[in-house]
């Protein structure tokens, strides 16, 4: 009896662990729920009104990274680009007629500098040729005595002395004016050519920003909606095409009520098309709905039933053969669910 006891007393360790291991291996079970795989939808605009010129896209066209979509014009550059150039064109004018007008000044200046210095100049010869005279005269009458200095002192030479310093005064106020009229046509040019060139580098920004209203796309994938035409005007910031990535790399699931307390974030899964059950990647919990809904009819286990649940958003690689909106299972794998909640989630 004592040995019985004792044999019962060794086995019941291994019973409780046998026990243990078949309630773990029936709590670990793999709830499923459906979702549908999306592909990275991104809206292509502008942050300006625009006018649509060529359409190269088509719905549902694949394009690669850098392809060329649409070409379209801002009428706004150009209005400014016009504008900035009529300003440069009046610019140069005025200033070529500023530069005429100090060039008229400075002929005018240097033909009044030349009369008047040219009267002078006239005197002054005629002085020295009534000096010279007078000189000849003396020496032909030899009445010049020696050491005498009274033809230096004579009137003519006074004369000579007056129109000499005459000339001097009379040119230096041309010659200042002159240097001024130089000085301002200098600085005229100067003050000119920097707007011009102020001007002219926002004409080139503007044609630089003009050059960009090629657009391209993103990345390899496909195109969705066009919602322009040739030849429309579209204001700031509208949508102008809808494209997607080739393939999907999220799925958007709805996982039922009894369990939406159990999922977390960062969880992961396995998803498994539908369609073809080799086709399967894993995935990443990065989004949990903050309420309850109704589970869309396409993604319920029984359609006809209205089930409700949680929305999960799903992160999966891109290297993938699901198909936009193809709908996908959602295999996920716990330990926290006892065996009647796994076969309750499994049948609802």
């Amino acid at each position: 009896m004592l040995r019985r006891i004792n044999l019962l007393y060794i086995a019941i360790p291994f019973l409780v662990w046998g026990l243990w291991s078949m309630f773990k291996h029936i709590s670990r079970t793999t709830a499923s729920f459906y979702g549908f795989a999306e592909n990275k939808e991104t809206s292509i605009n502008l942050d300006h009104p625009l006018t649509v010129l060529k359409i190269y896209a088509k719905p549902g066209q694949f394009v690669t990274k850098g392809a060329l979509l649409l070409e379209v014009n801002r009428v706004a550059l150009d209005f400014k680009m016009n504008e900035l150039s009529s300003n440069i064109a009046q610019i140069k004018s005025a200033d070529a007629w500023r530069v005429a007008e100090i060039r008229a000044r400075m002929d005018e200046v240097r033909a009044q500098k030349a009369e008047q210095i040219g009267a002078i100049q006239s005197n002054i010869r005629i002085t020295e040729s009534e000096i010279a005279l007078n000189k000849r005269l003396i020496n032909d009458l030899k009445t010049v005595k020696i050491g005498d200095t009274g033809t230096q002192d004579s009137p003519a030479q006074a004369k000579l002395k007056a129109l000499q310093e005459e000339l001097i005064l009379v040119a230096a106020p041309f010659e200042q004016e002159l240097a001024a009229l130089e000085k301002e046509l200098k600085l005229s040019g100067q003050s000119d050519q920097n707007e011009v060139s102020r001007l002219q580098t926002e004409i080139n920004l503007y044609k630089k920003e003009q050059g960009r209203l090629s657009i391209y796309a993103p990345s390899d994938g496909l195109i969705g909606t066009i919602h322009c035409k040739e030849g429309e005007n579209i204001s700031a910031f509208t949508t102008l095409i809808s494209f997607y990535e080739q393939n999907p790399n999220l799925v958007v699931g709805y996982v039922h009520e009894s369990l939406s307390l159990k999922i977390n974030l960062g969880d992961s899964l396995r998803v498994v098309s539908s369609l073809h059950p080799a086709e399967q990647v894993m995935g990443k919990i990065t989004g949990l709905g903050h309420r309850i809904i109704e589970i869309p009819e396409r993604l319920r286990k029984i359609p006809e039933l209205r089930t409700y649940g949680r929305e999960v958003l799903i992160e999966i690689p891109s290297n993938n053969h699901f198909l936009q909106k193809e709908k996908v299972i959602l295999q996920w794998t716990t330990e926290s669910l006892n065996p009647f909640q796994a076969i309750l989630s499994e049948n609802k």
